[in-house]
């Protein structure tokens, strides 16, 4: 490569405060980034009722436009913290993502609503890579996962939180408090991380690949986008496949863009290295099988129980919260032990929990639904940190927020295809997502063909973590690597 290098390690700030100081100040971002995907939905219906009145956009686009500036902006996300220093681009994501909700707050109408989640979707896109990024470099190569662990309790226990929250909110002081909560949450975060974060990690001034970023962000946006909208549109509809055809054309252009490209806007040699290229396989798997949960199994539980939306997310919450206690465990079991034994059993009992989803009935009481979901919960949770952690691991320090990046976009992309697939086996069956005028034995067999896919979408996943992930000699060796390169970079000072 050209560009000038640059390695930068904060070694005297980093020495004179313990690094858990750091992650609590990430982790303060990341929740109410994380938050805020799950706190909106039930504050929905408040804001068409306020806002929707007479208004071209639908209320809809409160959510989708985050997403779209959430897609918009990740694949930048590994160029800006190398150009700039992730401890500045995780300011700037927080006040982006701060200044959004405060235009939400204000919004007299709902374009000014979507603008404003639009720029939340800009600072809080980048939030989440760039946060991982500097947790990981936080810590020496053997505590790596511990440490990444204990930032993801609070990144999965953050969905649960949301419908309560917002339920909360909306009923005792309006769907505005929501935005600002945020607003306050965002610049306490601003202080806090101007006067404790460290400046860490690599940095390398790279050429800016316009066009490359252009293609990657305009396939993935076209992605999701295509998905979400898939079922109102109707998948016959040339609108449809207009733009999911279109989503694949700009991906498959940005994949011939940046092979040829000496300084291309996210490198894929990173593929080239079996762990992180397997990796980004099951993050593919295990995105498809989880939005079947994220997005399907609350509207099962509505339609084919008439449950309202507060009762689904206590319903879902320990489940969540089954994630995140695991997430610990999981990181320091791949420290020690290597990523494929904790990510293959909870790969397996993932696949198995899918598959007793795919066999409700109307009649299957409540609390059963709840133990499936805590000890799916479980099985998640052993598998997300070691498989992010493999992932990192196996690349070199320069690849660090790239990888990270990466990490997110295909979680995006997975989810889309996902989104898109498991609607079109619904609408094929009973014909609509949000099927009406069926029984709900008939709806039922519907929703669990979806659950069906999903846990086979787990158990590749399986077969795949148990063939490709590394073993404890592997992960030693990733780890040894890594920490010759660490004391390489600070015996040269660079």
């Amino acid at each position: 490569m050209t560009a000038e290098v640059q390695t930068r390690s904060d070694e005297t700030a980093s020495s004179r405060r313990s690094p858990w100081v750091a992650v609590l100040v990430i982790l303060a971002g990341n929740y109410a980034a994380v938050l805020n995907v799950t706190v909106i939905g039930v504050a929905l219906p408040s804001v068409d009722e306020a806002l929707g009145g007479g208004e071209q956009l639908s209320v809809d686009w409160v959510v989708t436009v985050f997403l779209v500036g959430v897609v918009l902006v990740l694949p930048l996300t590994g160029w800006l913290a190398d150009r700039i220093g992730r401890r500045k681009l995780y300011i700037l994501s927080l006040t982006a993502f701060g200044i959004g909700a405060g235009l939400c707050a204000i919004a007299p109408n709902l374009t000014l609503l979507v603008l404003g989640r639009f720029v939340q979707g800009l600072g809080g896109g980048a939030l989440m890579p760039v946060g991982m990024a500097m947790v990981y470099d936080l810590f020496p190569p053997h505590r790596r996962g511990t440490a990444m662990g204990i930032w993801g309790i609070g990144i999965m226990a953050a969905p649960a939180a949301g419908p309560p929250l917002g339920g909360w909110l909306v009923s005792a002081a309006g769907w505005r408090w929501i935005f600002w909560v945020f607003v306050v949450v965002a610049a306490v975060a601003v202080a806090l991380a101007a006067r404790w974060l460290p400046e860490i990690g690599h940095q390398e001034k790279r050429r800016l690949d316009p066009i490359g970023w252009a293609l990657m962000a305009a396939g993935v946006m076209l992605a999701v986008v295509g998905s979400r909208q898939a079922v109102s549109w109707g998948w016959d509809s040339p609108t449809t496949w207009i733009v999911l055809g279109s989503a694949a054309g700009f991906l498959i252009a940005f994949v011939l863009w940046a092979r040829r490209r000496i300084e291309p806007i996210i490198e894929l040699e990173m593929f080239a290295v079996r762990t992180f290229g397997m990796a980004m396989v099951l993050v593919a798997l295990m995105s498809i099988g989880q939005f079947a949960r994220l997005t399907f199994l609350p509207i099962e539980l509505q339609v084919v129980r008439d449950l309202d939306a507060q009762r689904v997310g206590l319903l879902l919450a320990p489940g969540a919260l089954g994630v995140a206690a695991m997430m610990p465990i999981s990181g320091w079991l791949a420290d020690r032990i290597g990523s494929k034994i904790p990510a293959t059993i909870g790969l397996a009992i993932t696949s198995l929990t899918m598959w007793q989803l795919a066999t409700l009935t109307p009649e299957v009481p409540e609390r059963r639904i709840v133990e499936i979901l805590v000890i799916q919960g479980i099985g998640m949770g052993l598998v997300f940190m070691p498989t992010t952690l493999a992932a990192m691991n196996s690349l070199p320090a320069r690849f660090v927020a790239q990888a990270s990046a990466m990490n997110n976009l295909v979680r995006q992309l997975g989810g889309a295809v996902g989104i898109a697939v498991l609607s079109a086996v619904i609408v094929a069956s009973v014909g609509d997502v949000r099927p009406v005028g069926l029984s709900p034995e008939e709806t039922q067999v519907a929703y669990n063909r979806v659950f069906v896919m999903a846990s086979w979408s787990f158990l590749v996943a399986t077969f795949v973590a148990l063939v490709f992930l590394p073993g404890k000699s592997e992960a030693r060796r990733d780890q040894d690597a890594r920490a010759e390169e660490a004391d390489e970079m600070a015996s040269t000072g660079s």
